[in-house]
């Protein structure tokens, strides 16, 4: 999905890979392809900034504090500095959590297999814990999702990509593809 500016432009797409995170300004668009990883949108429109992180897992092993997005605990105050943003600014972020997929097993809620579900939980209290309001969510099931920021736009938008029937998945071997 591309979003079309009003100047016939396609901004420019930068894809966020898991465990990375970006800030993006005026005509820039992030993306992340999520499953059972949380994708985290920040949008400033007061700062004309955007940030999205892309984590794997929910907490960092001790206290962590180095710029980075594999973990949510990490992620949250990674895009908070890095779009230089103050407490003082905090009620002017709107945040969208997206991803948090059970890709690995039945959603029963239990197991180490919950990645998905451990991720959002972690994103809300990292959240909560700064007092930022989460605007928009799209978590859990059993499906993945793009989450696209559009920084020209100061809006985002979070779309379910689902299996096509019939499609038959390939087992890959030590070699390359079984």
């Amino acid at each position: 999905m591309s979003i079309v500016a009003s100047h016939d432009h396609v901004a420019p797409l930068q894809h966020v890979g898991m465990g990375q995170l970006s800030v993006g300004t005026h005509g820039e668009q992030l993306q992340a392809l999520l499953g059972s990883c949380i994708g985290i949108g920040f949008i400033w429109k007061k700062g004309h900034r955007c940030g999205l992180a892309h984590c794997l897992l929910p907490e960092a092993p001790g206290s962590d504090h180095s710029i980075g997005a594999r973990y949510v605990s990490q992620a949250v105050p990674s895009l908070l500095r890095l779009m230089g943003v103050r407490q003082a600014d905090y009620a002017d972020i709107e945040v969208v959590l997206a991803g948090g997929a059970s890709m690995f097993g039945p959603d029963n809620g239990r197991g180490r297999l919950q990645v998905g579900r451990q991720n959002a939980q972690a994103a809300q209290k990292y959240l909560d814990q700064c007092g930022l309001q989460v605007s928009f969510c799209a978590l859990g099931g059993r499906h993945g999702r793009q989450l696209l920021i559009d920084c020209a736009h100061l809006s985002f938008a979070v779309t379910d990509v689902l299996a096509q029937p019939g499609l038959i998945q390939r087992k890959e071997g030590a070699y390359g593809h079984a």
